[in-house]
């Protein structure tokens, strides 16, 4: 089978060509054709001499996804299904949001593994099982897919004054999958994603987002860029968190809280904590004092996110009043805090719930790919 050019890192690439006896700087060609100007095919690497580039036609696959189906919100949000090469789905989607500091944030969520084995009950995706890891080069094409969008975007609408603003600002893993347990093949394309021959994105620019895996945790906390670090926590002690985050039954909060410390005080970095509000669960306020003591001289920041509305009659959004309630008493005890703006509500862009709809019914789930072909 063909290796996948987004697999492989830079030595892997250069070691690619000299296998096709061609010289070195070849592999920064193609490196530049693949992550800069996110070409589709072969045939657009004009530089190429045409007999390399008809011997990669037949031993490199170019890119690793194919997109099955889209959906665009009213807020812009577009969420993509793809098809792996072995038919396996998964979903990844493009956020738009206003500016920040005087910069537009386009935001890509980025799933990590087919399915997840976390089991959380609230979530679409946990609710699937797990099937595999994704590879480093599944990852990246993700991202590339959505960069080659906001590229052909800003071709058809003819805007030069509004280059700077199309074009991905931010990645998370926070998709389907806990990022952490593909370790290694999530941080082989984090290294991709931001070296300057790769796609050049500032590590400060990326998230991970994990359910509480208290030795990555502990891993992450030794490497040298400075990706951030975001924790699944929904609820400050252990007999709910077990039932909201089953992970936790493994790593109690009395490992994952000094875990957390630990990773600030050796990175002098800022923590996450996404925090899910659940009607009449975990939304009350003594729950949000408990949450205040479990953070107390953390450096860390809390992000409140009201359920999403779904047919689950167990996991619904408190009213307005309940939110703005324990938000309110968060900041008078003085954590960081902020309400979550929530994108594509109208598209059901939560983790996992187009790929859901897909497997129940391949033939009848709304959309059409945003670009047509694979990427």
């Amino acid at each position: 089978m063909p290796v996948s050019f987004t697999d492989l890192t830079s030595l892997q690439s250069n070691q690619l060509v000299e296998s096709m006896v061609e010289p070195e700087y070849r592999a920064k060609q193609l490196r530049k054709w693949v992550y800069h100007s996110m070409a589709l095919s072969f045939d657009e690497m004009t530089d190429l001499p045409l007999p390399f580039r008809e011997r990669l036609k037949n031993e490199v696959r170019l890119h690793s996804l194919e997109p099955v189906q889209s959906l665009t919100g009213k807020d812009g949000t577009l969420k993509v299904l793809f098809k792996l090469i072995n038919d396996n789905t998964i979903e990844s989607a493009l956020m738009f949001y206003g500016e920040d500091r005087g910069v537009e944030r386009r935001t890509v969520c980025v799933s990590t593994q087919v399915g997840c084995a976390v089991s959380c009950p609230f979530c679409a995706t946990g609710q699937q099982g797990f099937e595999r890891n994704l590879t480093p080069g599944e990852i990246i094409d993700q991202v590339l897919y959505f960069a080659r969008y906001l590229r052909e975007k800003d071709d058809r609408n003819g805007s030069p004054q509004k280059k700077k603003a199309e074009h991905i600002s931010n990645i998370v893993f926070m998709g389907m999958g806990e990022p952490l347990a593909n370790y290694d093949n999530l941080w082989q394309a984090i290294e991709m994603l931001n070296s300057p021959e790769g796609f050049g994105l500032g590590a400060r620019n990326m998230v991970i987002s994990t359910a509480g895996l208290v030795p990555q945790i502990k891993r992450l906390a030794g490497e040298k860029l400075q990706v951030g670090l975001a924790v699944s926590l929904h609820a400050a002690e252990n007999e709910l968190r077990n039932k909201l985050v089953p992970l936790n039954k493994k790593y109690p909060l009395e490992e994952l809280i000094p875990a957390c410390r630990e990773y600030s005080r050796s990175t002098g970095r800022r923590l996450s904590f996404e925090y899910i509000l659940f009607n009449g669960i975990n939304d009350s306020i003594t729950q949000a004092r408990a949450l205040a003591v479990l953070l107390n001289g953390l450096k860390c920041h809390v992000n409140l996110i009201p359920a999403n509305t779904t047919d689950n009659p167990s996991f619904q959004p408190p009213p307005g009043r309940i939110i703005l309630a324990f938000e309110n008493e968060l900041k008078r005890l003085g954590i960081n805090v902020t309400l979550r703006e929530r994108r594509g509500q109208d598209i059901d862009a939560g983790c996992g719930q187009l790929r859901s709809r897909f497997l129940k019914d391949p033939g009848n789930s709304p959309g059409k790919s945003a670009i047509k072909g694979k990427v």
